[in-house]
């Protein structure tokens, strides 16, 4: 293993560590290991298992804030006015 493949292993492993132990929400580790991955200092083979696993603890809830920007749809706020 390369040093490049080790650092980006304990990358991966301290981002997990940090959800687990609620230091981290599960939004922003996605956006860290985004950003790290975009560097070049997560390599995809982490990323992606990481991501993985982060998008699997999500829940409906989660994810609708992290879609927030889409425009909602016009029954829901034709319901919100009526």
């Amino acid at each position: 293993m390369t040093i490049i493949e080790k650092k980006s292993l304990r990358k991966k492993k301290a981002i997990m560590n940090l959800v687990k132990t609620g230091e981290m929400s599960i939004a922003y580790a996605l956006m860290e290991a985004e950003r790290l991955n975009d560097e070049g200092k997560l390599l995809d083979v982490d990323y992606e298992e990481l991501a993985e696993y982060l998008e699997s603890l999500l829940t409906p809830e989660d994810e609708e804030v992290i879609h927030e920007g889409e425009e909602p749809a016009i029954e829901n706020i034709e319901s919100e006015v009526n």
